[in-house]
């Protein structure tokens, strides 16, 4: 079954499911500031535009189309969207 998400007031929307017992969620951002929590590790990758991220180490990196990072369990990062940006997140 697709799970809808919906964050900050609709700004952030995704859909979330499983494959093969993994789940992972595709989603689109709007422009603005954005500070998540994780529960799981979390592999992201940027699938169109681009934002900026800061990481709990406090480094900030510009991450493109294509590009991919990586949030530990139980922090929280923060996400910079200039323009729209869509991304894939799989968890665990």
């Amino acid at each position: 079954m697709i799970k809808v998400n919906e964050y900050f007031e609709g700004k952030v929307k995704s859909l979330g499911n499983e494959l093969n017992g993994r789940p992972f969620s595709v989603g689109i951002i709007k422009p603005g500031e954005y500070t998540f929590g994780t529960q799981t590790k979390e592999y992201m990758e940027i699938t169109h535009g681009e934002m900026e991220v800061i990481l709990p180490d406090k480094t900030k990196n510009l991450y493109k189309k294509g590009d991919s990072f990586q949030v530990e369990p139980k922090v929280d990062f923060t996400a910079i969207a200039k323009e729209p940006v869509s991304y894939l997140c799989i968890y665990g």
